[in-house]
């Protein structure tokens, strides 16, 4: 049982992930992150509009033709509370071998408070890592081991200031710097070292204790920067400055990320492109994208990653990502990845290659599946290449 026990907390360590935004929900509406989520970055707990936006999103609907008796918003207390959660199961069947696994993928809970039109505070609890460190680390959960991923956090906890729409917003607290665009995936080679081991280079619920400032006051600018303690990133990477009783203020990270979102309306076309950096010391990561969406239609969205750290490591990969909107509750997905590993200078490297392709269907509001295919490709430094396939099937409640 304990062996079992600790292959289930392997297989979740690989696949589980925090509620991030959906980039082709913006690039089909033209709407930033920032008006269906309270992080500026997306994800995680919804506003009131991300709320409507999927109260009448599925092929069914909770109280059938007559919707009168389905609650009009999601905040409770005049407005002044909001609640959350987010729940994902994936079924995964092996091509070569037909095994099967059905796995806990996430388990959030999430709440905001507005106790003026300035001032919100907000935090997202994740129970699948709280899980995961009470199988593998009993002795120590709420102790100093990391989450899922070296340097993920159980929790993450933001203090909002807005004082108007024209005007810089600022958060502090336990959050992840702005970076690069939030994607409800983890397997996108955006954030990861594909080409060895698949290493994460951003955990899917990485936060630091930090401070960044927002300005989204033109309708098609936004802009973050932030500085944070490097104690989670040191987790990541430890040629990161010296950890000291948990904390490590020697070397804070710096972050900046600015995106343009150019509309052609008459045409009826969204766009988005634009830029990240996160810095500390020797480690650096640069990400830039750029999408297109036909309103309602169909979207095309590329990125691409650059990272290098002071152990003589540089990673290059780049995704492509499309989507076409069949109806409201029905959209097909593809997306393809290849990344790059290099020990430089020139001393060897290593290639991973990636294909997916799937549907996302809302049978009822709130409720997600998806059932895709994927095809891994890897040619690591040492041994040998694989090459895997598999079915998975998603299905993600969410409020």
């Amino acid at each position: 049982m304990k062996r079992l026990s600790y292959t289930i907390a392997a297989l979740i360590l690989l696949l589980a992930a925090r509620s991030e935004a959906i980039p082709r929900f913006s690039l089909l509406t033209g709407t930033r992150c920032s008006a269906c989520h309270f992080d500026p970055q997306g994800s995680g707990i919804r506003t009131e509009l991300g709320w409507e936006m999927m109260n009448q999103t599925g092929l069914f609907q909770w109280g059938g033709p007559d919707t009168s008796s389905v609650s009009p918003t999601n905040m409770l207390y005049n407005g002044t509370v909001v609640p959350g959660g987010d729940a994902r199961f994936q079924l995964v069947r092996y091509s070569k071998t037909n095994q099967e696994l059905l796995i806990p993928m996430q388990l959030t809970t999430s709440l905001a408070v507005i106790p003026s039109p300035t001032v919100t505070a907000f935090t997202n609890i994740n129970w699948a890592s709280v899980y995961v460190r009470a199988v593998t680390s009993p002795t120590d959960l709420f102790g100093t081991s990391s989450g899922l991923y070296p340097g993920e956090t159980d929790y993450d906890a933001t203090l909002m200031y807005s004082p108007g729409i024209t005007l810089p917003s600022i958060r502090v607290g336990m959050i992840e710097p702005s970076i690069s665009i939030r994607q409800d995936d983890h397997t996108l080679f955006a954030h990861q070292e594909a080409a060895q081991q698949g290493i994460a280079l951003i955990p899917p619920y990485y936060n630091e204790i930090g401070a960044e400032v927002t300005y989204e006051g033109m309708k098609w600018l936004t802009v973050n920067a932030g500085v944070f303690n490097a104690y989670n990133l040191s987790l990541i990477d430890p040629s990161i400055g010296t950890v000291k009783n948990n904390f490590d203020f020697t070397h804070p990270s710096i972050s900046a990320r600015v995106m343009f979102w150019p509309q052609l309306l008459d045409q009826g076309l969204n766009g988005e492109f634009g830029g990240s950096i996160l810095l500390n010391g020797s480690f650096e990561m640069i990400n830039a994208w750029a999408g297109i969406g036909l309103a309602d239609k169909a979207t095309f969205y590329l990125e691409g990653m650059y990272n290098k750290d002071a152990i003589q490591r540089i990673v290059r990969n780049f995704s492509v990502i499309g989507s076409l909107e069949l109806t409201s509750w029905l959209a097909a997905e593809w997306r393809y990845d290849w990344g790059m590993t290099e020990v430089y200078p020139g001393q060897s490297l290593a290639y991973a290659s990636a294909f997916l392709a799937g549907f996302e269907f809302f049978p009822l509001p709130y409720i997600e599946v998806r059932p895709e295919y994927r095809v891994f490709d890897q040619n690591p430094f040492y041994g040998t290449g694989k090459h895997t396939g598999q079915w998975t099937g998603q299905i993600h409640i969410f409020y």
